[in-house]
């Protein structure tokens, strides 16, 4: 018995879409600040990732798919409130429901950052967001922060225990 080729293509890229998900939600849940050699281990991973993937399936699929962790390490190495809310901008063009907690945990994450800055920031990315909602909603829904456990609300339950 054999797998039929789409039928591995797509299990592939399922495979990419989790891995990508599992990374974004590790990196928001780091303990520690993000610094050069982080953003360079990033660039590093997205790189591997991408190679990796490139051999199953098409290039276009694995470049869409793995945008978003150049995107994320853009953000995590920005320098001003201006280049933060611009790449920001960006990441919602492809990630329309990237919620502005995204950039909130990754300035918290940043060293060096004065709490003003990091204010103005979260508050023109929650400004950018809520503007680039329909009817209170994103216009589409990305692969990405649906997903993403560190995100998600927590249940009254686990507030309890």
């Amino acid at each position: 018995m054999y797998i039929e080729e789409r039928s591995f293509r797509r299990f592939v890229e399922a495979c990419l879409e989790e891995t990508i998900v599992v990374y974004v939600d590790h990196l928001l849940m780091l303990r520690t600040y993000i610094k050069e050699e982080t953003i360079e281990r990033m660039r590093l991973d997205e790189d591997v990732l991408a190679d990796f993937f490139r051999e199953y399936i098409n290039v276009t699929k694995v470049g869409a798919r793995v945008r978003i962790l150049g995107d994320l390490r853009e953000l995590a190495s920005a320098e001003s409130v201006d280049s933060f809310t611009l790449i920001y901008t960006n990441i919602l063009e492809h990630q329309p429901d990237c919620p502005p907690e995204v950039v909130d945990k990754l300035v918290a994450l940043r060293e060096g950052i004065p709490r003003k800055d990091a204010k103005e920031v979260a508050q023109d990315c929650k400004e950018i967001y809520e503007n680039s909602l329909v009817d209170g909603k994103p216009p589409k829904t990305g692969f990405v922060f649906g997903r993403v456990k560190s995100l998600a609300p927590k249940s009254m339950w686990r507030k309890l225990g």
